[in-house]
């Protein structure tokens, strides 16, 4: 490569490997999906999907320490972190130290936490199942049918 050019050269999404359009596609078509689950019903939660993400985990976890939902979740510590935040200033969980390690911090849902995931998860699966079957602009039926596999796989794992 030189200065001011670019002589190096990319090749098209066809020329890439079958294996990489597909990870290429899914991710896009996940992206678009939660982008449109965040905006249809989670906005009026005042949730990004990761804040909802950390509310669920602390719920169907309790208590869960950070570190977990950072693994879990595949959020970094310090996104978890800012996630809790705003999930304690809304009063949706409470903090807590490990009884046997004070570095860990736990989080713990509280009733309004538990409140607002009862109410936004029936909301957020019914929009899920319509944007699988009309997926957005932008989402190939192919991904949405690998997507759809994915979720049967992991149900029948279960």
């Amino acid at each position: 490569m030189t200065t001011g050019h670019h002589t190096d050269q990319i090749p098209e999404a066809a020329d890439a490997p079958a294996t990489l359009r597909g990870i290429t596609a899914l991710c896009r078509a996940s992206n678009l999906i939660r982008r449109e689950l965040e905006r249809i019903v989670l906005s009026d939660a005042e949730l990004t999907w990761s804040s909802y993400d950390v509310l669920q985990l602390a719920i169907s976890r309790r208590p869960i320490d950070t570190r977990t939902v950072a693994e879990i979740s595949c959020l970094t510590k310090g996104a978890v972190s800012i996630c809790a935040n705003g999930l304690e200033n809304r009063g949706l969980i409470r903090r807590g130290r490990h009884a046997e390690d004070q570095r860990r911090i736990l989080l713990h849902p509280t009733a309004e936490g538990l409140r607002l995931i009862t109410d936004v998860r029936p909301r957020l699966i019914t929009e899920a199942q319509r944007l699988l079957q009309n997926p957005p602009d932008g989402v190939s039926h192919d991904a949405v049918a690998l997507i759809l596999h994915v979720t049967r796989t992991l149900e029948s794992a279960a």
